[in-house]
């Protein structure tokens, strides 16, 4: 019998807003790929040999919790002014409320997935860092409920074993390791990945790592910015030219939502990492279900999770750095210095010169001394992490998405890295309704009599039209 996959990572379904003068345009109605992803799916059966096995694996952040920041009116449970401002809080009945909004705005999506279970096939749901809510048994049942009643309506029906959800990785022995692959990168990697939860104000609570939160505290209030594209990664001139575009002449503020935002960032990250200082029973359970699952020794397990990133907690500098903390203390001690020289008893060139020569050549020297790497960092390293894995477990195909950057990398003479790129809006240079061509990924891995077969493609919008790479 032969076996296909299809592999498809960072859709980033959320809900739909349609923001005025394109504020959070990335969530507009007209950006919506339901009917995409249905003509890739349809296609994906059609061209299958009889009596194939038909796998989809979802690799993870297909629907992003992070950038839900509707409140339900009336709530059904606390709300605080913070949850308002940012989104609610990541527990489960919160969670629920967010999936099923999203859930709502996604139809197409639901009617899709429902139809591919109930004409029999599989369906692997491997969890990112922006989908960790469906950690919380109960946000996968709203999920499996949703597309039972998506199929109900069709007239279909599909078993339980048919949807599973993989915590960390989806293995097919010899064939294809799939991982979403935020664990190789400190900004976005959970400390216990199997057991992501803390107590948190009496109740259960992701322990969301950095990325998760700035997305949460500070992307989504500055919503002319696209949390996809990473085209908030500016330099100071260019910040400046953001804001006189996009708030110097409205009511919008860009560096409150900053300053507040990146303290509760760092706020949020100390305290959890006072919570997360010993590792909890639990985890080593799940650790031990987990090679069981996969029929691994617990050495091969171990070894899988020592090629991961500690969170960036253990790097508090880089924090300040990347929030643009050390830069505001850099200026706030030049604004200080410049005031101090103005009240002491020297002469007036000198109160001149020094602000204005020596302040500035120090930042320049001070950027020079501290110029390390950046958020961009795991582009570059993640195929090595690939070539890691294949070490570790006999893979002919070993896929991670994560990086939102599509590549089909040769490991070995035996194996492939594909990373997935993403379904999410990423606009043109030129504007906002554009969208960057060679996106919308997916791979189809197919394996018969020893034999595997790439497809690895941009979707193109049409039923049978992709720009795709084949290799045998």
């Amino acid at each position: 019998m032969s076996r296909r996959y299809l592999v498809l990572s960072d859709l980033h379904l959320a809900d739909v807003e349609e923001g005025p003068d394109g504020w959070k345009a990335y969530k507009r109605a007209a950006f919506r790929i339901d009917d995409e992803l249905d003509a890739l799916i349809r296609r994906f059966v059609a061209d299958a040999p009889a009596g194939a096995e038909l796998t989809l694996v979802l690799n993870g952040d297909v629907f992003d919790f992070d950038v839900v920041t509707a409140i339900p009116e009336p709530a059904p449970w606390p709300v605080s002014r913070r949850e308002r401002q940012r989104g609610l809080n990541p527990t489960a009945p919160k969670s629920v409320w967010k999936l099923e909004r999203m859930l709502a705005d996604h139809p197409g999506f639901v009617a899709t997935l429902a139809r591919f279970l109930g004409e029999g096939h599989r369906v692997v749901y491997v969890l990112g860092n922006h989908d960790r809510e469906l950690h919380f048994p109960e946000v996968q049942q709203t999920l499996r409920q949703a597309l039972r009643a998506a199929a109900a309506t069709a007239g279909q029906r599909f078993a339980d074993a048919q949807l599973t959800y993989a915590p960390w990785f989806f293995y097919a022995p010899g064939e294809l390791y799939a991982e979403h692959g935020h664990q190789y990168d400190y900004y976005t990697s959970f400390r216990y990945q199997l057991h992501p939860v803390v107590r948190w104000r009496g109740e259960e609570a992701l322990a969301l790592p950095m990325g998760n939160l700035s997305n949460r505290y500070l992307v989504t209030r500055m919503g002319y910015f696209n949390p996809y594209a990473s085209d908030y990664i500016l330099n100071l001139f260019r910040y400046v030219t953001h804001w006189l575009r996009y708030y110097a002449f409205t009511r919008r503020s860009i560096f409150f939502p900053w300053l507040f935002g990146s303290l509760a960032v760092m706020s949020r990250l100390f305290r959890l990492k006072g919570k997360l200082r010993h590792e909890p029973p639990e985890h080593a359970e799940r650790l031990a279900r987990c090679a069981a699952e996969h029929q691994l020794g617990i050495d091969e397990i171990a070894a899988l999770g020592s090629l991961h990133e500690p969170p960036i907690t253990q790097k508090w500098f880089r924090i300040l750095r990347e929030l643009w903390i050390d830069r505001l203390l850099i200026a706030l001690s030049m604004t200080g210095g410049t005031i101090a020289l103005a009240l002491v008893p020297i002469p007036l060139w000198i109160k001149l010169m020094v602000p204005l020569s020596s302040f500035p050549l120090l930042y320049l020297i001070y950027e020079w001394a501290v110029r390390d790497e950046s958020i961009f960092r795991i582009e570059k390293e993640i195929p090595q992490r690939a070539r890691a894995v294949a070490r570790v477990l006999p893979a002919r195909v070993v896929t991670f998405g994560h990086t939102h950057v599509p590549r089909l990398v040769p490991l070995s003479r035996e194996a492939t890295f594909v990373d997935t790129g993403t379904w999410a809006p990423i606009p043109t240079a030129t504007g906002q309704s554009e969208l960057r061509p060679g996106l919308r990924n997916y791979l189809i891995a197919s394996f018969a009599g020893g034999e595997v077969r790439l497809e690895f493609g941009s979707w193109m919008g049409e039923l049978g039209t992709s720009g795709a790479l084949r290799e045998r």
